[in-house]
């Protein structure tokens, strides 16, 4: 009888162990409770965010609310990643991009690995390429390249070291930019080299100095002086070492967890 009861005991906490894993894999890394994206957006958006994040191996998290209920937007992530048993690995891997459409309120959580992934420059960055579609009202598009910039982010730290105030990437302007700008030193260098070679092919030309048009040995010279009239010093200051201020700036959470991230208003 006891070995009985002892079998199904076992049996009952195999199948209890088998159907956890399960169903923590289908919690959804998308909730728009706000409404801002429809069915087929929805289930575009899902498809990459669970694409990236099980590549990555870091939970990548979009959630829209109306209200914050009385807490800060940062607070409300915070606590919405880890009531909803997001992060992956021991460490609890994962970054959450909260939007609250009741007061215009954004704010990004990370935990884990993500937090040395994200830092504070980063995150900045990324906000910097996601707010003009939140201004605009285009969510889908804002989600979108949240969820490519985190992926591109995670990648960098992986196989190189993470996008910092000293290595973020180019902005799609600055890159325009200095395009030009090697254009213009190409053309410039150019008509230099050019110049140069249209000089060599003159056998006669001005000459700067009045003792270019003297004969040589009509002339003896018995007396020579050089007068100093005057010296130009110039000064520059010598660049000062001072602190980046680089890295992931962290706090506690109200469940006692460690958070990275940043909040604001779009």
């Amino acid at each position: 009888m006891k070995k009985r009861i002892s079998v199904f005991l076992i049996s009952i906490l195999l199948c209890l162990a088998c159907a956890f894993p399960v169903w923590a894999g289908t919690v959804s890394r998308l909730d728009d409770q706000a409404g801002l994206l429809d069915a087929e957006q929805q289930e575009s958006l899902s498809s990459t965010l669970d694409e990236i994040s099980e590549r990555d191996q870091v939970d990548v998290v979009v959630v829209t609310v109306n209200s914050l209920e009385g807490k800060t937007a940062q607070a409300y992530a915070e606590d919405y990643f880890i009531d909803h048993g997001y992060g992956q690995g021991e460490n609890g891997d994962g970054i959450l991009f909260l939007l609250d459409m009741g007061d215009r309120n954004w704010a990004i959580a990370t935990h884990g690995y993500a937090i040395e992934v994200f830092t504070d420059a980063g995150q900045s960055y990324i906000m910097d390429q996601v707010k003009p579609y939140l201004s605009d009202g285009d969510y889908n598009e804002a989600f979108h390249k949240f969820a490519t910039e985190c992926d591109d982010f995670i990648t960098q730290a992986n196989e190189a070291e993470p996008y910092d105030v000293e290595n973020l990437p180019d902005e799609p302007f600055a890159v325009g930019i200095n395009l030009l700008i090697a254009l213009a030193v190409g053309l410039v260098a150019g008509l230099l080299v050019t110049g140069n070679m249209r000089r060599k092919l003159k056998t006669v030309r001005k000459q700067d100095r009045a003792a270019s048009y003297v004969r040589q040995g009509s002339m003896n010279v018995t007396r020579s002086n050089d007068f100093y009239l005057y010296s130009t010093v110039s000064k520059s200051a010598k660049p000062k070492n001072e602190d980046n201020n680089g890295g992931s700036s962290t706090h506690t959470s109200s469940s006692g967890d460690t958070f990275g991230g940043s909040s604001g208003k779009f």
